[in-house]
């Protein structure tokens, strides 16, 4: 089992997470391998929004005009230019 976010398919986004209802948020990117998440993924199809979107396999990833904007404003607001 590798933990290298660079080669597992499943990232999920920052901080602990609760999988199935009623259990405690004790998931992250450090304990998690790619099996036991489709796993959970079968069983609770609604913790997808938990996991950050992945390009698709030899292609970029599009952002949305919202995420596009909020880059924009969180870059904005530290000192940076767009």
């Amino acid at each position: 089992m590798t933990n290298d976010t660079m080669t597992k398919k499943y990232i999920l986004k920052p901080g602990l997470h609760q999988f199935a209802p009623g259990s405690a948020a004790v998931h992250s990117n450090e304990n998690l391998s790619d099996k036991e998440a489709e796993w959970y993924l079968q069983r609770y199809p609604h913790i997808e929004a938990l996991f950050a979107p992945r390009p698709p396999e030899g292609g970029v990833a599009k952002q949305t005009k919202e995420q596009r904007q909020s880059t924009e404003d969180e870059m904005l607001g530290k000192g940076g230019s767009v």
